[in-house]
């Protein structure tokens, strides 16, 4: 109870005040990151030294300060030191989980660095329902996206049948509809080439490859090791779909696509050698599985892609363009064609979006470039993720599980 009272109070303060801060200003201060580090830290700190120097501590107060007889009870309150490394474990690798999304662009740096403010905050207790070894706060990350995914797939859907609703009743909308609706297939169409149907393919292989692991060595590692990882595969189902558009680039790369064929024929050569029946079983409700996971992960993006054209987009002016915008896919094919200038003047950008200086050389390009006769260009509407974190670590502390692992449980 004793890190409920000094970790909750702060998880909530700096939750509010960071949501405001993302509905106010667009972003998190770093400031509240800063505190909530600095106290989470500093009551750690404490407790590890306190774990030493307790006894004498207490001993000292009954018996020199009260008086106490010498064969009195002295209760010492202690923090358990394998708690609190499990506590800084789980924050070294939230941290190291936060940098690599942040890096592979899931995320902006300022929800990384939330997430691990959160992850080094919310009592261990809170997991215990699906925990994760070493890496408990992983529920978290799940109590995070899952919730985002449903508000975004129901408003997709919403969207969609709107936009059919239209397209059915509205003759005055049906034209420009209906050239959106071409415009979007033709999108499509080029995004749908080979390099992207490949990656799916390397993808869906991959994975199978990933949970034929799972049926075949889940029992020699148990009895071996006394592992249990048949807890994981509902964590990497949830990874996969958090990571899916990093994936994807990686999937996309030869070397990827040699390394999966050769670990996917040694697991199903040392299967058929080892167990043919249960192998063939294996594969079976594997690639059914993960057929099914990948229809569903395919129309899922594609009910956001629609959603995202609809609502998701403005026009800004050329001269508007400042820090912290977000580029649409279409902004920057326009810049990447003057590769040169691309590489050396912007770069690599971030979820967080521009910097100033990259603003400065976008806007500059824009205004020397005259293909741009509109004088705008197409940007992404922010998103208020943050207070997506925070109703995930309200639906973390109320049912102490991950909704995976709820959802799963009810099915």
């Amino acid at each position: 109870m004793i890190f409920d009272i000094l970790f909750l109070p702060f998880i909530f303060l700096i939750g509010l005040v960071t949501s405001y801060g993302d509905i106010r200003y667009g972003k998190v201060r770093n400031k509240w990151i800063l505190l909530g580090l600095i106290w989470g830290l500093t009551i750690i700190i404490f407790f590890f030294v306190w774990y030493f120097i307790a006894s004498p501590i207490t001993r000292y107060y009954y018996f020199e300060i009260q008086n106490l007889p010498d064969d009195s009870p002295a209760p010492v309150f202690t923090v358990s030191l394998v708690y609190l490394a499990r506590v800084i474990l789980n924050t070294v690798i939230a941290l190291v989980v936060a940098f690599l999304m942040w890096r592979f662009n899931a995320w902006a740096a300022g929800d990384a660095k939330l997430f691990v403010v959160y992850a080094l905050l919310l009592p261990l207790k809170y997991y215990w329902k699906s925990y994760l070894p070493y890496f408990p706060s992983f529920v978290l990350l799940i109590n995070i996206f899952i919730p985002i995914f449903l508000y975004l797939l129901f408003r997709s859907c919403f969207y969609y049948f709107k936009f059919i609703y239209l397209r059915l009743t509205k003759t005055d909308n049906k034209n420009k509809l209906l050239k959106n609706s071409r415009a979007r297939k033709k999108t499509d169409k080029k995004k749908a080439s080979w390099e992207k149907i490949k990656s799916m393919i390397v993808m869906f292989l991959g994975f199978i490859g990933i949970f034929l692991v799972f049926g075949l060595f889940q029992e020699p590692i148990k009895e071996h090791f006394a592992i249990d990882i048949s807890s994981l595969q509902m964590f990497i189902f949830a990874a996969l779909i958090i990571f899916s558009g990093a994936l994807s680039k990686i999937f996309q790369k030869p070397l990827t696509f040699k390394i999966i064929i050769i670990g996917l024929a040694i697991i199903l050569g040392y299967g058929f050698i080892s167990s043919p029946n249960a192998t063939w079983q294996t594969i079976y409700q594997t690639v059914k599985i993960m057929a099914v996971f990948m229809v569903i992960l395919t129309l899922f993006r594609k009910l956001i892609d629609f959603y995202v054209l609809k609502t998701g987009l403005e026009e800004i002016k050329i001269r508007d363009i400042k820090p912290r915008i977000n580029l649409t896919e279409e902004t920057l094919g326009e810049l990447k064609k003057d590769k040169k200038y691309y590489d050396k003047c912007i770069g690599l950008i971030y979820p967080g979006g521009l910097t100033l200086e990259q603003a400065v050389a976008v806007k500059k390009w824009f205004q020397k470039n005259q293909q741009n006769k509109t004088g705008t260009i197409s940007i992404y509407k922010p998103f208020p993720f943050v207070i997506w974190m925070f109703v995930g670590v309200i639906i973390t502390l109320i049912f102490k599980s991950s909704l995976l692992h709820l959802f799963l449980g009810l099915s």
